[in-house]
């Protein structure tokens, strides 16, 4: 995932959930961060809003913000190759 759009997932992700963004690493469990699966999913979709972005539905569960990245990413890239 390009840095900047890391480091502004991060920042939303800290600014949603009230996260100190220094605990935002890629390794990072949903669990250990005390966010609950229903969470994630309504803000993956103010992600979707944000970026104009489409999340697939059927992927494996994120377990960590590192899943979180990719998803996003893989979404990014799919608007990218979309002519």
């Amino acid at each position: 995932m390009d840095q900047g759009l890391q480091e502004e997932v991060c920042t939303e992700i800290s600014t949603h959930f009230g996260v100190p963004i220094e605990k935002l690493q890629p390794d990072a469990t949903m669990e250990s961060l005390n966010i609950d699966s229903l969470s994630m999913i309504e803000f993956l979709f103010e992600m979707e809003d944000k970026f104009g972005i489409s999340l697939g539905n059927s992927r494996e569960p994120l377990k960590t913000l590192g899943d979180v990245f990719n998803e996003i990413d893989k979404a990014m890239a799919a608007k990218i190759a979309t002519p």
